[in-house]
């Protein structure tokens, strides 16, 4: 019986150290042990020095702290964005701004208003200032899609 106890928990080191298993159910089903029985196993092993690490609250996950990073070299990589996000919609946007600008003018001459003449011009202003907000918008929303 001891001896069966003492290879469970080398297989279990093994698992944890070597092969890198961290879910205490993929562990359970490898050893052919409970969870609560895994569990009970890896906190003795913390506690007798063996294995350095932390389980989380809920229990299902055991996390080495000795983790060895790997010697491979890393690679730069240089991705350049898709050609269609390059669009430019600052001339869009500011042809949107000073529509909108005209229609705000146009709201003010026309709460100032006196006579029909100087509503008229208001009217105008606040059509042309719709019309160059709806074309500066019209330009952002012509951005080339992926084909």
């Amino acid at each position: 019986m001891r001896r069966s106890v003492s290879e469970k928990r080398d297989k279990l080191l093994h698992l944890v150290m070597n092969e890198n298993v961290s879910a205490i159910e993929i562990l359970a089903d490898r050893l052919g042990l409970t969870s609560d029985e895994v569990v009970q196993e890896i906190n003795e092993l913390l506690d007798s020095g063996e294995l350095k690490g932390t389980l989380t609250e809920d229990g299902k996950r055991f996390f080495k702290s000795d983790v060895k990073l790997s010697k491979a070299p890393t690679i730069e990589r240089t991705d350049a964005p898709p050609s269609f996000l390059g669009f430019n919609t600052k001339p869009g946007l500011t042809t949107a701004l000073v529509g909108f600008l005209i229609i705000a003018g146009g709201v003010v001459v026309n709460a100032y208003a006196a006579d029909a003449t100087e509503q008229n011009f208001a009217a105008i202003l606040i059509l042309v200032g719709l019309f160059i907000t709806i074309a500066g918008l019209y330009f952002v929303s012509r951005r080339q899609t992926p084909a």
